[in-house]
């Protein structure tokens, strides 16, 4: 059985289309992944990641080797004069989740990354202290949901696990696997 010209080009393109896919299959296959997962929660396994701002012109989010120190941190940061700084501020180590703070050579501080900045970085928020506009910025949990987080907290003083969260109206199992990757406890830090 003869086809028509028309069948045979659509039967062309259509080889032509298999290949190209097989090639570039074929080609990711080659050259493997390079992103890995950073652990969170133990500071002492992995990369840290941390954030600088201040009146020293560098402001950002910095990953540091494990067990790095603020010095490593404003080495990474390109700061002249890390000497001006207290020694003791200088070999303080720092954890994931963290922010140092230089508004002068004198006023220098740690504090905890915004949650904000910690869900975009990949971290988990500290679900004992998350507000409710904190908790509707993981996808997935609206004002009510939010709200009755907050709620169960409130209720029953905090969250001893992750898992907790399942104790709330609305949220089955189904909807925790999603979620649980957003959230940890004041145990986990």
């Amino acid at each position: 059985m003869k086809g028509t010209e028309s069948q045979r080009d659509g039967a062309i393109v259509i080889v032509v289309i298999v290949v190209i896919l097989f090639v570039i299959q074929y080609s990711f296959s080659l050259f493997p992944s390079q992103t890995s997962d950073i652990p969170f929660g133990n500071e002492n396994s992995g990369p840290v990641i941390v954030g600088i701002t201040g009146n020293m012109g560098v402001n950002g989010v910095f990953y540091l080797p494990e067990k790095a120190k603020v010095s490593d941190l404003l080495e990474a940061a390109g700061i002249r004069n890390p000497q001006l700084f207290d020694r003791k501020f200088l070999s303080k180590q720092l954890s994931t989740g963290k922010t140092v703070i230089i508004e002068s050579y004198a006023g220098v501080r740690v504090e905890e990354m915004n949650n904000a900045n910690k869900l975009a970085l990949g971290i988990p928020i500290n679900i004992n202290k998350a507000t409710i506009d904190d908790l509707m910025l993981v996808d997935g949990i609206g004002e009510k949901t939010a709200s009755q987080i907050i709620q169960y907290r409130e209720k029953s003083g905090r969250y001893q696990k992750v898992t907790d969260l399942m104790n709330v109206r609305g949220i089955k199992e189904k909807k925790f696997r999603k979620l649980k990757k957003h959230f940890c406890t004041d145990d986990m830090l």
